[in-house]
């Protein structure tokens, strides 16, 4: 049941973040033909910055189910496998309280910009339900760090993806 859950939130994540991806550069190509022509697309810029922040937290939970983001271990080779044991869970529960903590200040600053009635610059709509909404893939994202945290001992680390190919080393 979770899982099949689990699967949908991440197709709707993924369904989102392709669409504000694809928006993005459609509003790239035709502000960029109109431009030449003396005829920009007007709010292009804020059109491009409204589906950047739909993209990119759309793309975090699938991101953080997928374990995919960026880790720098400058000596975790020379860790011992009980060292490196107790690094992975270390770093799991600080990712999983970083998440809990940013989902929880962008809720409390959509809640704000909704309090103050803070509109966009060109087309002057309210800013709080677009924060709120990244609030919300925000929570996402720490659910599934939560899944992660909870299937630690059984997943390999790092992920395949992460390792170099065989023609690299």
């Amino acid at each position: 049941m979770i899982a099949k859950f689990n699967l949908w939130i991440i197709r709707i994540c993924t369904t989102i973040a392709g669409i504000a991806l694809v928006f993005m550069g459609a509003i790239a190509f035709v502000d960029s033909i109109g431009r030449p022509l003396g005829h920009p697309l007007p709010g292009a810029s804020e059109y491009v910055s409204f589906a950047l922040m739909i993209f990119f937290f759309a793309a975090l939970p699938v991101v953080v189910r997928d374990d995919a983001h960026i880790r720098v271990g400058l000596f975790s080779d020379l860790y011992r496998p009980r060292l490196m044991r107790i690094e992975r869970y270390f770093t799991a529960i600080l990712e999983t309280a970083a998440f809990a903590a940013f989902a929880w200040m962008m809720f409390d600053q959509a809640a704000r910009l909704e309090r103050f009635g803070t509109l966009s610059v060109f087309f002057e709509i309210p800013m709080a339900p677009w924060v709120m909404a990244a609030g919300v893939f925000t929570v996402v994202a720490t659910w599934f760090a939560l899944i992660r945290l909870r299937h630690l001992d059984t997943d390999p680390h790092p992920h395949p993806h992460a390792l170099p190919d065989e023609e690299d080393t």
